[in-house]
């Protein structure tokens, strides 16, 4: 079976929390960032940051390593707690896009580009959002985070060719809805 790099500095960990602190400090930077990037609140990330660690350091014994990145199992935790953050206070979520991955995400999804097809594309991924966030934390992964379907596979434990699905699926579901935006106006 294969072992990701960090398989010595999990040992050690698993050994003796004492020594989570090397994992602690490789990740702590990227786990925030990210979790920044979702809640846009500083006091509210460093909470959940906390917590995400906390977690990771009291369930390592029942981490096993299948030769994905460590990083991969933090992600993973910090989406659920990000999450459940959400859910719990009944929250949007919002994702922060800049105008040239919107750009390239029009043309993945095979619309030409202007400022209004932007400005639907937008509004979709709203209406998506709070209609289907799986869907939209697919699209925030692969368009915007710029993740492989083996990364994305990994912080949602689920295959490479799922990830790869589910994308498309949820590039579908964004398609109706600003499909029906165009419609809407129209009439």
């Amino acid at each position: 079976m294969p072992v990701s790099s960090d398989y010595q500095l999990v040992l050690a960990a698993k050994r003796n929390p004492k020594h989570f602190d090397a994992l602690y400090n490789k990740y702590f930077k990227q786990i925030y960032i990210y979790i920044h990037n979702k809640i846009r609140n500083d006091q509210i990330s460093g909470d959940l940051c906390q917590r995400i660690f906390m977690k990771a350091m009291i369930n390592i014994p029942k981490y096993k390593d299948m030769g994905y990145p460590f990083s991969s199992w933090l992600y993973k935790i910090a989406s659920n707690e990000i999450n459940k953050h959400f859910n719990d206070k009944k929250k949007i979520t919002t994702v922060e896009v800049s105008e040239r991955d919107v750009i390239t995400f029009i043309d993945d999804i095979g619309e030409s580009d202007n400022t209004e097809i932007r400005k639907k594309l937008i509004t979709a991924m709203n209406i998506l959002s709070e209609k289907n966030a799986d869907a939209m934390t697919i699209i925030d992964l692969r368009y915007f985070e710029k993740k492989s379907f083996k990364e994305i596979g990994a912080e949602l434990n689920i295959t490479d060719l799922n990830a790869k699905i589910r994308t498309y699926r949820a590039i579908d579901k964004l398609k109706k809805v600003f499909n029906s935006i165009n419609e809407d106006e129209k009439v």
